[in-house]
């Protein structure tokens, strides 16, 4: 049946203008306290620009591995053994290797190169010839020499490399009037001060999505081209660096074989900070490793699962770290000691007021940041197209 009216005065008809409001001086906010997960592990000042283009220098040991690159099978006569692109120049007349293949035990010594071809001793040693197929990892054991031996015309000496990136210039404004500023607000101090430190933690959010996703612009900037530093993601992907397209589910082989890469490829070394950095996607999927293996007290009033720390079957321990920025298909594994974020001059990001025009407030939060990635193709890994 219908309800009837109230026969006297209901709170219901009360005109919202004069209704008292909840003035409890307690601010409602919507900040996802976590949207700069690895900024926090990495900091903002670990290193300070002084130019525009950000270098720093790499060495590296001569590469003591190659890759197979027949086009077909390897037989086990053939004398001649087809390598990658350049990597002829690795091999030297005396050169004993091996092929990187299950249950393979074959060795070769070389005899004499044509660029990128070796002509070799199949079965060198007590050893027998046997087919390898194409894409094997070479892998070189010595470069003997004989007892009359002289370094002519055989330098080994590796050259530095200068990786580089630029800057990106973050910056937002804050305007109020002074009558903005002059009434009193439910829930904070200052509206001025309210507007500033929101506006710093929107360029901290831009900062960390820039270290992850941000591609580096093709010139140091100009009139014609704004400046912005290249990402974790672009660094890890160069060709050559460990990179992988597999459209797969992530799952604990999955982050072995990225490890091993990495390690193969020398990129571990002591007193190194593993990482696992994933977005809320993938971590779901780390956190349901060995899920169906795992036990619980009988009277738990808790259930849930989660993972903080990954152990590779290297034996190599590395710290999950979840970050709204990184695309949901994607996985980077590396070393943090690697990644450095900082400002151009150490000048960090900064609240300047500007010239005052009438009775408004003008100011603007801004800094210009770089970052570095060591070591991008040896000490890193990365794993996009994985599925959700």
């Amino acid at each position: 049946m219908a309800l009837s009216s109230a026969s006297g005065a209901a709170a219901y008809n009360i005109a919202a203008a004069v209704k008292k409001l909840d003035l409890s001086d307690e601010l409602a906010e919507i900040i996802r306290t976590d949207n700069t997960s690895l900024l926090s592990r990495v900091g903002a000042g670990g290193l300070i620009a002084t130019q525009l283009k950000h270098a720093w220098p790499e060495d590296a040991l001569n590469p003591n591995t190659a890759t197979l690159t027949e086009g077909a099978e390897l037989s086990d006569s053939d004398t001649t053994v087809t390598v990658g692109t350049d990597e002829g120049a690795r091999f030297k007349i005396g050169t004993i290797f091996k092929f990187n293949e299950r249950n393979k035990t074959e060795l070769c010594r070389v005899t004499a190169i044509s660029s990128d071809d070796l002509t070799v001793t199949r079965g060198y040693g007590s050893t027998s010839g046997e087919t390898h197929a194409d894409g094997t990892t070479i892998m070189i054991v010595a470069h003997t020499k004989q007892e009359d031996w002289k370094p002519t015309q055989e330098d080994w000496t590796q050259e530095r490399t200068g990786p580089y990136n630029y800057l990106t210039l973050f910056g937002l404004g804050i305007a109020i009037t002074r009558r903005r500023q002059a009434v009193l607000h439910a829930g904070i101090a200052s509206e001025f001060a309210h507007q500033a430190a929101y506006r710093t933690k929107e360029i901290m959010r831009q900062l960390d999505g820039s270290i992850i996703n941000s591609i580096r612009s093709a010139s140091a900037g100009g009139a014609a081209d704004y400046s912005s530093m290249g990402g974790l993601i672009e660094f890890t992907s160069q060709a050559g660096g460990n990179t992988n397209t597999t459209a797969e589910a992530l799952a604990p082989s999955v982050l072995n074989a990225m490890i091993k890469q990495i390690w193969d490829d020398g990129g571990m070394v002591a007193g190194g900070r593993l990482a696992i950095i994933v977005g809320g996607t993938q971590k779901r999927k780390i956190a349901a490793f060995d899920q169906a293996y795992r036990r619980m007290d009988f009277d738990s009033k808790t259930a849930g699962y989660v993972v903080e720390r990954f152990v590779s079957d290297l034996g190599f321990e590395c710290e999950v770290i979840v970050d709204p920025w990184v695309p949901d298909d994607t996985v980077i594994v590396g070393d943090l000691n690697r990644l450095k974020v900082g400002p151009l001059s150490g000048e960090g990001i900064a609240l300047e007021d500007l010239a005052k025009t009438g009775r408004l407030i003008e100011a603007m939060v801004s800094g210009e940041y770089t970052m570095e990635c060591r070591n991008a193709l040896e000490a890193w890994a990365v794993h996009t197209n994985l599925s959700s």
